[in-house]
């Protein structure tokens, strides 16, 4: 676990954001910086509300070869929500396969907040580990399972939930517009609801909004309904 940390730590520099990376800094085969900011609605994430109010979602990411490390993070607009994870990947053919280390912090009370805090029971953090299936030419569907392996993700007890999330998803271009459906649930009871259930449904679009000849805004929209909970959500949002 300490290695698991300190592999994070340094891998320091998002989620599942929308939209395009920029600016992307290349240099030969040294790898490639990217930098942008989603600005939401809301903010939620697999058919789960964390903000009701409009967020804004940084993410920078470097990728070297088939690696990816990264942050991403998510700062209410006018509450006090603030999430930062980090991430590792790699990707080799169609997969991929991600650590991340979800932190969210209570900036109503500075004082209790303890990033550096990874005792078992007690730590603020939760790692996931996932895999995806990104899909091909002649099968596109992708297929995403993950799990929590440690930290702020247990019962009444104490105990882990281990929670789980599968979801499968096809995109397809339909005109100028990208066009996302999915379909998102879990096998037990834990973080996404209280038995096994579906908890994401719904289809994204998104879309490069021409403002002048030389400048095209990313925007994008999803509706998401998670029957678990018995919620709708209609998210919009735009990529810097």
């Amino acid at each position: 676990m300490k290695k698991t940390l300190l592999l994070l730590i340094l891998a320091t520099v998002y989620a599942t954001g929308s939209g395009q990376d920029t600016p992307q800094l290349n240099a030969d085969n040294k790898g490639s910086l990217s930098l942008n900011a989603d600005f939401v609605s809301r903010y939620v994430w697999r058919g789960l509300l964390y903000s009701a109010a409009p967020n804004i979602q940084p993410t920078l990411d470097f990728t070297k070869g088939n690696f990816s490390v990264g942050a991403w993070g998510s700062y209410g607009v006018g509450v006090p929500y603030a999430e930062v994870d980090l991430y590792l990947s790699y990707s080799i053919s169609a997969f991929t396969f991600t650590i991340n280390n979800y932190y969210v912090e209570d900036e109503t009370d500075l004082g209790l907040n303890s990033y550096f805090n990874w005792n078992k029971g007690a730590t603020p953090h939760s790692l996931e580990g996932s895999a995806t299936f990104n899909g091909t030419d002649r099968f596109p569907i992708s297929i995403t399972a993950a799990t929590f392996f440690f930290g702020n993700d247990w019962d009444e007890n104490g105990n882990s939930n281990y929670s789980t999330y599968f979801e499968v998803g096809h995109t397809r271009q339909l005109g100028n517009f990208e066009l996302n459906l999915f379909a998102g649930g879990t096998p037990a009871k834990g973080l996404y609801a209280s038995k096994a259930a579906i908890v994401n449904l719904g289809v994204g679009v998104s879309h490069e909004l021409s403002l002048s000849s030389t400048f095209k805004l990313p925007v994008f929209a999803s509706l998401v309904v998670n029957p678990s909970a018995q919620d709708i959500f209609f998210v919009f949002g735009f990529t810097l």
